[in-house]
Formats: structure tokens, C-alpha cells, sequence
């Protein structure tokens, strides 16, 4: 069916319209790709806490922190690259950094280091640690974020991650400055992130929970991904 205008102000006011949406489409589409384009030039390390010889810490049932680990950061992973990051994974199994030689002492240090090394020779633009926490005070529970407080990056993204964190679990935290070797490192701007307490029953039966892991893992990704678009440079070539 042909419809004919007798009006010619209302067709082209009809025309003009459809221009627009077209136009808005288009704008939307290519600034998308845009962002998506420069987001890809930024790479970011997730790093599974623990591994292989080192469990970390566990729940009353003898479920290892460094599996709940893994399975998170994998979940985050996921998100991230579905955005347009670049991810590189410490682990993506049950393995650790620094495996045990005979006569060689200090494994524990050289594994973290061997993690922030892995930072550092990739040019990372952040290194997320992702942990469980524990606690003789059964009832402490909570996801917290952990930062340099020597660099105003590493606190700007805990914030946002805090942030994010906060709305997904029952009473909002603090982020808070730490003293744990792998956000110490000069030349490495990292953020540590205690997902729960294993120490508390409730959250570390949380914590088990795939539908739980996802939640936390949605909520890293968004606080990544806030930071990483406040910060993402006007034009493509100025990322490096």
C-alpha cells in the first residue's frame, strides 16, 4: 500500500524524524565500538588468591579458600572480556606461582611475587586479588576492599569496588587500606578483595553458592569496568 502526503511540511517533518532515529542508531552503535575499542587496549590481571600447595584458608567443612577463589575470579573473567578487556589470569586451575623444591625456602613470598611479576611484565593496569577472609570472631562476615594507601588509583578503585560490593551483600563495609605484599609493590597498582569470611557459617555456605559467586563476580566486573571507562582516554592511540 502507497500512502501519499497532501501535506508537505508533515512529510518532511516525517523524513526528518526518521533521519533521527536512524542517526541516534548509528551514534550509539559506533560510540559503543568505540569505547569497546579503547577499553581493549587496557590489560588488567585477575589473580586466584592461593593454589596447588597452598589452600588457603577454609570453612568448617574443609571447603579450600583457593577453589572459591578461582571459581569467582573465572566468573569475573568472563564479564571483563564480554566488555572488551584484556584479561590475564595469575591461574585458571589448582595450581600456585612458586611450586615446592627441595631446599628452597620462601615459597609463599615467591609465589606472590611471581603473581605481581606477572603485573608488572605484562603492563597491567591494575592486579585484583581475589581472597576469602577468616576470623576467630565467627559472626565478622562481609566483603571488603583493600588498597595502597600510598596510591590514589589503587584507592579510587576500591572505592568503586566497595561500592559495588556494598549492594550486594547484607551490611555495607568499608574499603580500607592494607599491608599485604602484593598491593605494596612499587610500579603495580593492585586492589585486594576478601569476598566473605569462611569463618562465618552463613556467608561461607554463601560463598558455595554459584548464584552468590556470580552476584560478587557481577559486582567486581561493574567496579572494574567504572573505573576503567572514567579513565579510558579520549582518543585510541593515546593508550599504551
Amino acid at each position: 500500500m502507497v500512502i501519499y502526503f497532501h501535506n508537505p511540511v508533515r512529510k518532511i517533518a516525517l523524513i526528518l524524524a526518521f533521519l533521527f532515529v536512524v542517526y541516534s542508531y548509528w551514534s550509539y552503535f559506533n560510540s559503543s565500538q568505540r569505547i569497546q575499542g579503547r577499553l581493549a587496549q587496557l590489560i588488567l590481571l585477575i589473580d586466584p588468591g592461593h593454589g596447588g600447595v597452598d589452600g588457603g584458608t577454609q570453612d568448617q567443612f574443609g571447603n579450600l579458600e583457593k577453589d572459591i577463589n578461582l571459581q569467582i575470579a573465572l566468573k569475573v573473567r568472563e564479564q571483563l572480556v564480554a566488555s572488551g578487556l584484556k584479561i590475564i589470569m595469575t591461574r585458571e586451575n589448582d595450581t600456585d606461582l612458586a611450586p615446592f623444591r627441595s631446599g628452597q625456602r620462601g615459597r609463599h613470598r615467591r609465589d606472590l611475587l611471581s603473581r605481581i611479576e606477572k603485573a608488572r611484565f605484562n603492563n597491567c593496569l591494575f592486579l585484583i586479588s581475589i581472597h576469602c577472609d577468616s576470623s576467630v570472631a565467627r559472626e565478622r562476615r562481609g566483603a571488603v576492599a583493600f588498597y595502597n594507601y600510598r596510591s590514589d588509583e589503587s584507592k579510587q578503585l576500591a572505592l568503586l569496588l566497595q561500592d559495588e560490593l556494598n549492594k550486594v551483600q547484607q551490611a555495607p563495609a568499608k574499603a580500607a587500606p592494607g599491608k599485604y605484599l602484593i598491593i605494596r609493590q612499587s610500579g603495580v597498582n593492585s586492589v585486594l578483595l576478601e569476598v566473605g569470611f569462611l569463618s562465618n557459617p552463613e556467608e561461607a555456605k554463601l560463598l558455595q553458592d554459584p548464584d552468590y559467586q556470580q552476584q560478587l563476580a557481577a559486582a567486581i566486573a561493574k567496579g572494574i569496568l567504572k573505573y576503567c571507562q572514567k579513565y579510558v582516554p579520549a582518543k585510541p592511540s593515546d593508550c599504551g
